[in-house]
């Protein structure tokens, strides 16, 4: 195996400039040497074109491979779609939250050469406002009992995505779901997977809103089960909504202020 196997990191953005450079400059302060970036904007308004254009240059003085467009799509999904079809790495990552350090990459692909591995995971810090809502473990479960990925954190070969296909738009806020099921009941698939945490998750997605986001997220995953043919899709649903309970009830909710603002490109306010 590619000692050091080129990365492709897509991000999807619309009018998020600071989140953009957040991401932007997590990623060029990696210690990994083959990065491939690519950034899909559906044509924003507040700078961000703007700022693609000025971090350019950033891209290749540490001589990563930066791609980058902007133009209208329909949602967030085609966004994901239109940067997966552009990728050129032998693995990929989603990534729209910023990496806990400088050596995320390098400890993920240290953790695929190991072994014959066609992707890892590790775990995340869920956040909001400072203060740690959850932390996800990086330890792998069983997908039957409720288990999935942080989805940031998961390091998925390029084989993977052309064998299992791109995310549906079929589904709106559980299509990162959808396609780690797929993967995940594919027992040819070898998963390795690390306690150590990836990523830092600022929390406000399309399926950790409100209660009628979360409601119809629920509904959602258990079409999504349905759809790929799991057998009592309503215990899987029901273990995913228990362990999402627990994690949120049972949380630190420790201040963590103070690592958000060492994070590269991160200008974080007291409030």
């Amino acid at each position: 195996m590619n000692t050091f196997p080129k990365i492709s990191i897509v991000s999807v953005f619309k009018n998020s400039r600071d989140m953009l450079k957040l991401i932007m400059e997590s990623v060029l302060s990696q210690d990994y040497p083959n990065i491939e970036h690519i950034i899909i904007d559906s044509e924003s308004t507040d700078g961000s074109v703007e700022l693609l254009h000025e971090y350019s240059s950033k891209y290749s003085e540490k001589k990563y491979n930066f791609i980058w467009k902007s133009e209208p799509d329909r949602n967030m999904i085609e966004g994901y779609n239109k940067a997966l079809a552009l990728l050129t790495g032998e693995y990929f990552m989603t990534h729209t939250d910023p990496f806990v350090n400088s050596s995320a990459v390098s400890l993920l692909v240290r953790n695929l050469n190991i072994g014959k591995y066609d992707s890892v995971c590790g775990g995340a810090i869920f956040q909001k406002d400072g203060v740690v809502i959850r932390r996800w473990s990086g330890k792998k479960g069983n997908w039957r009992f409720g288990w999935m990925a942080a989805q940031g954190s998961l390091c998925i070969s390029t084989d993977t995505l052309r064998k299992h296909g791109n995310f549906s738009e079929k589904y709106t806020t559980s299509f990162d779901y959808d396609f780690q099921l797929r993967i995940l009941m594919d027992k040819s698939i070898r998963i390795n997977s690390i306690k150590q945490p990836i990523i830092i998750f600022f929390a406000g997605g399309v399926s950790n809103g409100t209660f009628n986001d979360n409601k119809t997220s629920i509904k959602e995953n258990y079409k999504i089960l349905k759809d790929n043919n799991v057998k009592f899709a309503w215990f899987t649903v029901l273990c995913k909504c228990i362990i999402a309970f627990c994690a949120y009830t049972f949380a630190s909710r420790k201040n963590i202020e103070h690592e958000l603002k060492q994070l590269p490109g991160m200008h974080y306010e007291e409030e």
